[in-house]
């Protein structure tokens, strides 16, 4: 138990140890000894109070300014689990995550009656969460709900593949390994090859559904030479109409390779939705004929 409790707190260190607030001025030693002066609950007292709600060892506590409310904020190890407790230093109040695992799931089936794959825990979070991946109709929905009081924060459903659904649709595989899914035909112009320069819209998945690029979001299409982005991107949109809508399913070999790229994975299979907009310029497009005259 003690090897299992030290290896949480190191976990516990490198997950609540984020990247430092440099926007505000420095806490006023004196003012900040004042107001803990004048708390209701002093900081012993905040830690019985936590315990006495969750039994365990504390590995940590800290005090934060909540909209100028002070609050302890108290992690508890114990039971093989760390859970974050929360102390109002004016009332007293205890907030703690009150809902176990099985008590997760009967929430998130409460939602969707499904078959459960996965229930991950974040205890530290504010609130801890828990969420829960399940299949129901064809889907895989990801339910993310309190471990306080298991309200709802977020309920999402996936298809076959991240990103926009594609139904009942089934992939074009071709034989470099690329598949694709056109969500909208294209009635438009197509580029000849790869030096022509288009305008799209896109959003890049992982496989789990995390987002890790997207003009949409940045609300800027995104211009550039077919023939100097990644393979799959050359081979996919290049065989779009303007106009059209197409989901890329881009395996590593055509994408960022064995060994990844800044934030993308080694080995990592990419999607996309892409919305091809316009062919800026086409230098390999075929002249256009004069109109004939009479």
């Amino acid at each position: 138990m003690t090897s299992l409790l030290a290896a949480l707190v190191l976990s516990l260190v490198a997950v609540s140890d984020g990247a430092p607030d440099y926007s505000a001025l420095p806490v006023d030693p004196a003012e900040m000894e004042q107001r803990l002066a004048a708390c209701a609950v002093s900081f012993d007292k905040a830690i019985e109070l936590a315990v006495a709600k969750v039994p365990g060892m504390v590995v940590e506590a800290d005090v934060h300014d909540h909209g100028g409310v002070l609050q302890y904020e108290i992690i508890i190890g114990g039971n093989g689990t760390i859970k974050r407790v929360v102390v109002n230093a004016t009332t007293g109040v205890v907030t703690a995550p009150a809902l176990d695992l099985k008590g997760a799931v009967a929430a998130a089936r409460a939602k969707v009656d499904g078959q459960v794959m996965s229930v991950v825990s974040d205890q530290l979070a504010d609130p801890p969460t828990y969420t829960v991946r399940m299949y129901h109709k064809g889907k895989m929905h990801t339910i993310t709900l309190s471990a306080v009081d298991g309200a709802i924060a977020n309920a999402t459903a996936q298809g076959r593949f991240p990103g926009e659904d594609t139904g009942d649709k089934e992939p074009v595989v071709l034989p470099s390994g690329l598949q694709y899914v056109d969500l909208v035909e294209g009635t438009g112009a197509q580029p000849s090859g790869p030096s022509a320069k288009v305008k799209v819209h896109y959003t890049g998945y992982f496989n789990d559904g995390k987002v890790f690029d997207s003009s949409v979001s940045r609300g800027q299409p995104a211009e550039f030479p077919l023939g100097q982005v990644i393979k799959g991107w050359t081979e996919g949109v290049g065989s779009m109409k303007v106009g059209g809508k197409r989901k890329l399913v881009i395996p590593f070999e055509l994408a960022y390779g064995p060994e990844g790229r800044g934030p993308i994975p080694p080995k990592a299979t990419l999607f996309f939705d892409v919305e091809l907009l316009e062919i800026v310029s086409d230098p390999g497009a075929a002249p256009a004929s004069p109109a004939s005259g009479k």
